[in-house]
């Protein structure tokens, strides 16, 4: 899984897009402003289809402007402390990568306006179907052995982005999150993936803006946890 030749052992971070570095879940958002949402969002959430099948349905019939999305980009609230996060992992000389289960479209926009494009990001794609005006979702990071509650897979990522000995933090609020949590060193989890953390006994810090992660980084420093270095040693070993 880990395909990086040359790599050095670091601190390196992984940190969610919707509901995380946005205030609100952009995604969610995003199709409930360009597509018909529901029922197929409800319909999801009672196990009707698969994340990837859902993708597939309200991508479909998503309708939208240029100008459109750009408002829709600009009206995406944003982490207030999310830019003071990034200068001081880049003091630490920390490696900072995004993980989205979302869509280059809005994703890529946003961390532009947020003076933030630089940043690696792994995201779903939107591709334009001109032969039927219609818009396909791609899923490039997608894994088939992976069963959470993703069309991409996070934990494929994260590990295909990581030294064996690398200490992993982990930033992420809901379910898409819950796969890589398990390889993390360090966690900071809040809404769903703070309630899978404490049903399954995952250590981890609750947050609420980047505020309080910046001020637990600053206090306390990251450790290896011993059963996660297990964790991504056994998946290497698969490979």
């Amino acid at each position: 899984m880990n395909n990086i030749v040359g790599i050095e052992p670091s601190i390196r971070v992984f940190c969610d897009f919707d509901g995380t570095i946005t205030r609100k879940d952009s995604g969610d958002e995003f199709f409930r402003t360009f597509s018909k949402f529901e029922p197929a969002h409800t319909d999801l959430m009672n196990g009707k289809y698969s994340v990837k099948e859902y993708y597939e349905k309200v991508s479909s019939g998503l309708s939208m402007t240029q100008d459109a999305l750009l408002d829709f980009c600009e009206s995406c609230e944003t982490d207030a402390y999310f830019r003071q996060f990034l200068d001081f992992i880049q003091s630490q000389h920390w490696e900072l990568c995004i993980v989205s289960d979302g869509f280059d479209l809005y994703i890529d926009e946003i961390l532009k306006r947020v003076n933030a494009e630089t940043i690696p990001v792994y995201r779903n794609l939107l591709q334009f179907q001109s032969d039927t005006g219609s818009w396909k979702p791609l899923f490039p990071n997608a894994d088939e052995r992976c069963k959470c509650f993703c069309a991409s897979c996070k934990t494929k990522i994260v590990l295909g982005n990581t030294h064996p000995d690398d200490l992993i933090i982990y930033i992420g609020d809901g379910l898409s999150d819950t796969c890589p949590v398990h390889v993390a060193d360090m966690i900071f989890a809040k809404g769903s993936l703070s309630s899978y953390c404490n049903q399954h006994g995952i250590m981890h810090h609750n947050w609420n803006s980047f505020f309080d992660i910046l001020h637990i980084l600053k206090k306390r420093k990251p450790i290896m946890r011993d059963i996660a270095r297990k964790e991504r040693k056994k998946a290497f070993i698969a490979e």
